[in-house]
């Protein structure tokens, strides 16, 4: 036998002896890929998920506390590749990355629980929640029986990249009066209703009433949608342009929980329906980018805030789901600088959110037993105000007859900007009904609008009956709301000519009515000077 053999053979020999005495080497492994290791770091180290549109995301612990993030995230893939280096002290290649992530992303989509994720405040276990969205993921948990901030919350929010920190609130008595040391509202009544609509932004899953605020210039309009947004929404960019892209506002909307619209001078119809969605709850669809058919849905229920320097809600569905707030001019012996006027206000933040925390929580102890027999079309928004007003002392009774006022006006302003329903109440002043075509109540408001110089040429005065018919039905509950009421009908007989009836009633009542048990806090508030008054 060779030389080599005989080795061969007596190595053999060697290594079964030492098996048998299970002193073997060890079965060499598979070598693993970096992929397979990013895969695997992910999966012990990452809680994966999807939310309820589809969209992937991982709970990773940073620093001692959780965060969430999108699996598509430039902060998830850091997170990871750091993972890597911490264990094998090198870098992963960029194909390695790029297959762990659609292997993560597949996991946390077929493998990984729903959950809904909200932004700045959600609902869960009885209980309503607020992201502070500062860099230890804090919120704060409110219930019937008070407030506090965790550190330690369940899988609720998401965060965007114009999504900034809130400070911590404190808690003070009546530290919602401090925010009109920083808005110039003149009316009392309009001071309350903004105290309860900031309270009721921080209710999530509700429709929310969108402010329109009006002002000449000085009246600090700008000011006052960055005091509101730093209140329930801070932003790293606070004021937005209003886009002319369908898309590009849906994506401001969804992103923005709270988005402010500054110095707009009127809405196209497809603005102010996109806002009207937004405000009661909405969204669109379209094709995700670089896809066939792939689609992406964007989806929101936002507390949207606009202003202008006259009032830039002129359509009446806009209208209906508005307060309207009339800033006042500051004399110049009230102005302050703007470095002071921040700092002021930095200092009494803490104070307004904690007091609006308070009178949430007196709320949810509220709410259940509050029953509005008559509700307007922001039915969510008008209970939970009552139960707002009632938690703050100002009174519910006192909350419906200020925004039943304001709701008139919303309705007198929805009149005015309309040019046929303004002829159409001219008309009817001096006729308790009228019966015709459309055509011939069509010219009839043309001589109408002549007298009461109304532009007749202007692109909201139909010059079709058809055109008529459509403007009429824009119109037709704020009419009924000034004592107009009408209808359509076909004639009998061969022709069946369609015909139209106006009627002049008495104006519909929206008094709001109310049964509640009454608060032992509610009835007593203070006015603008801190002297003590009774609501009557």
């Amino acid at each position: 036998m060779a030389k080599s053999g005989v080795i061969d053979l007596l190595q053999r020999k060697s290594k079964e002896e030492l098996a048998s005495a299970g002193l073997g080497e060890e079965e060499e492994k598979p070598k693993q890929s970096q992929a397979d290791i990013l895969i695997e770091l992910a999966l012990s180290s990452a809680f994966l998920f999807h939310d309820d549109l589809q969209e992937t995301f991982a709970r990773i612990g940073v620093n001692g506390h959780g965060e969430i993030w999108s699996t598509r995230s430039q902060f998830f893939k850091r997170w990871l590749v750091g993972k890597y280096y911490g264990k094998t002290g090198k870098a992963p290649n960029g194909e390695a990355i790029t297959q762990a992530l659609n292997v993560i992303e597949a996991k946390a989509f077929f493998e990984g629980p729903g959950k809904k994720l909200s932004l700045r405040v959600a609902a869960h276990d009885g209980a309503f929640w607020y992201d502070l969205a500062d860099s230890t993921w804090r919120v704060v948990q409110i219930t019937s029986d008070g407030w506090k901030v965790t550190n330690k919350p369940p899988i609720l929010f998401r965060r965007y990249k114009n999504t900034a920190p809130q400070v911590e609130p404190i808690a003070e008595k009546d530290g919602l009066w401090r925010l009109f040391d920083f808005i110039n509202l003149p009316k009392l009544e309009d001071r309350y209703l903004l105290m309860i609509y900031i309270v009721t932004c921080l209710i999530p899953d509700i429709p929310h009433v969108i402010p329109p605020f009006a002002g000449e210039k000085g009246a600090a309009k700008s000011t006052t949608l960055r005091v509101l947004r730093r209140l329930v929404d801070p932003a790293n960019r606070e004021l937005l342009t209003l886009p002319n892209d369908k898309n590009e506002l849906a994506l401001l909307l969804s992103s923005n929980y709270m988005p402010a619209f500054d110095n707009l001078d009127n809405l196209q119809g497809w603005q102010s329906d996109i806002l009207c969605c937004a405000a009661t709850g909405g969204g669109i669809s379209k094709r995700t980018l670089y896809t066939d058919s792939d689609e992406t849905i964007l989806s929101f229920l936002r507390c949207v805030t606009l202003n202008g320097i006259s009032l830039v809600a002129n359509r009446s569905d806009l209208l209906d789901r508005s307060i309207l707030f009339e800033l006042e001019r500051i004399p110049p012996e009230k102005r302050r600088e703007e470095s002071e006027f921040w700092e002021e206000f930095m200092k009494a933040r803490p104070y307004i959110l904690g007091a609006a925390f308070d009178a949430l929580s007196g709320a949810m102890r509220i709410y259940p037993t509050v029953k509005l027999s008559s509700l307007p079309r922001m039915a969510d928004f008008c209970r939970w105000g009552y139960a707002v007003a009632e938690a703050l002392g100002i009174g519910g009774e006192y909350f419906l007859r200020a925004y039943q006022d304001n709701i008139g006006r919303a309705n007198e302003e929805a009149i005015n900007s309309n040019p046929v329903a303004t002829a159409l109440l001219a008309f009817m002043a001096s006729r308790t009904e009228w019966e015709g075509t459309a055509r011939g109540l069509l010219d009839s408001l043309q001589s109408v609008a002549r007298d009461e110089c109304i532009n007749t040429m202007s692109k909201a005065w139909p010059q079709e009956a058809n055109a008529l018919s459509r403007r009429l039905k824009h119109a037709k509950s704020n009419l009924m709301d000034s004592g107009i009421t009408y209808e359509q009908y076909r004639e009998s007989g061969g022709n069946r000519t369609r015909k139209l009836i106006f009627r002049k009633v008495a104006k519909v009542s929206s008094q709001l009515s109310h049964s509640v048990q009454p608060s032992s806090e509610a009835g007593l508030w203070r006015d603008d000077t801190g002297d003590d008054m009774q609501m009557q």
